[in-house]
């Protein structure tokens, strides 16, 4: 199995802002891709549309202001692809005024190329900064600026 990817960001917010984001449509759009949509509970199924095919997470953990936890359910829909039952958790560490982001992309399965991983954690790296600008500032900078799919126009 591939190492996991993990990445590490300070972030002048509290914790509990920083669920939000992560656990809400309207803070997954804030950061990630427009066409967002996510219920802040364990077993929902959040879904990350790009132009195409769509992203979907389960959500298996919510301890707000301390970790969210993710398990993929189908592939990226852009190379590279491998999501598949991966899991993604963001540990928050609360630190002073703000808090610690730890992002863990995990469980890889092992005929995953090292330069696929590098771009996963690249786009990784892009999605955590964008995190950090919206948690702290409240002004929306997505990543992806997606057209949602017809039928929710």
């Amino acid at each position: 199995m591939a190492a996991r990817i993990a990445l590490a960001v300070s972030v002048n917010a509290p914790a509990d802002r920083i669920t939000d984001a992560l656990s809400t449509s309207e803070g997954l759009a804030s950061f990630w891709t427009t066409d967002s949509h996510a219920e802040p509970h364990t077993g929902s199924v959040a879904r990350f549309g790009f132009g195409g095919p769509e992203l979907q997470m389960r959500i298996d953990r919510l301890d707000p202001g301390r970790r969210i936890g993710w398990t993929c359910l189908n592939d990226f829909p852009m190379p590279p692809g491998h999501w598949a039952e991966t899991t993604v958790t963001w540990d928050l560490t609360q630190s002073g005024d703000g808090a610690e982001v730890l992002l863990q992309h995990g469980n890889w399965p092992a005929p995953i190329e090292q330069a696929e991983l590098a771009a996963t954690a690249y786009t990784w790296a892009l999605i955590l900064t964008a995190l950090k600008g919206y948690a702290e500032t409240g002004t929306p900078q997505p990543v992806f600026a997606a057209t949602p799919h017809p039928e929710e126009s």
